[in-house]
């Protein structure tokens, strides 16, 4: 359970981020107000940028939902987020949308074993291999990033991964593609 130590020790961008999109006021959260966050299985923070934001300002990290770890469903688009290692402790999650950020690599979600659902388009991830134990996921897009191989898709991912976008990355071969859709099953797709 989170309380007022865990809003202190808050940096101001995260403080400021709950305060806009759910708090809805920038006083100091009540006890219920944090419990009301901690609680919630879904969190959307979309920057300004975004077709539809809900902040005028781009988060730089993923500090603040550490803790957060009831959450199912998580959006953080048009920001600058790098890393994403910090999503290790958030257990439940089903659903990650971390697309047009800064995301270099996809280190931290390789035990979100419930995991169906991982967009993260136009960033700058260069390798799968973080997903390889995440045989629960049915969607993936990961286009416009700078993969040169899908090494991390294995046959276990086919019995689920219906829904494989990773064309196009320039650095990704052909061969890659062929070997994906005739070895493992999975097809791969463009946008």
């Amino acid at each position: 359970m989170l309380d007022l130590s865990w809003w202190n020790g808050l940096e101001k961008q995260w403080k400021d981020a709950f305060s806009i999109t759910s708090f809805r006021h920038f006083d100091t959260p009540t006890t219920s107000e944090i419990e009301q966050l901690y609680a919630s299985p879904v969190l959307r923070l979309a920057g300004p940028r975004a077709p539809y934001p809900n902040m005028s300002f781009e988060l730089t990290n993923l500090s603040g939902i550490a803790a957060l770890n009831n959450l199912e469903i998580l959006v953080v688009t048009h920001h600058q987020i790098k890393n994403i290692s910090l999503l290790q402790s958030l257990k439940k999650l089903k659903s990650v949308f971390l697309f047009n950020n800064e995301i270099e690599s996809l280190k931290g979600i390789e035990e979100l074993a419930n995991l169906e659902q991982l967009y993260v388009q136009y960033n700058k991830i260069e390798s799968l291999k973080p997903v390889k134990a995440l045989t629960n996921l049915k969607e993936v897009y990961i286009n416009n990033n700078l993969l040169t191989s899908l090494d991390g898709l294995t046959e276990d991912h086919s019995e689920k991964l219906n829904m494989f976008f990773c064309k196009p990355n320039e650095g990704l071969k052909q061969k890659e593609i062929i070997y994906t859709e005739n070895q493992l099953g999975i097809k791969c797709r463009g946008i």
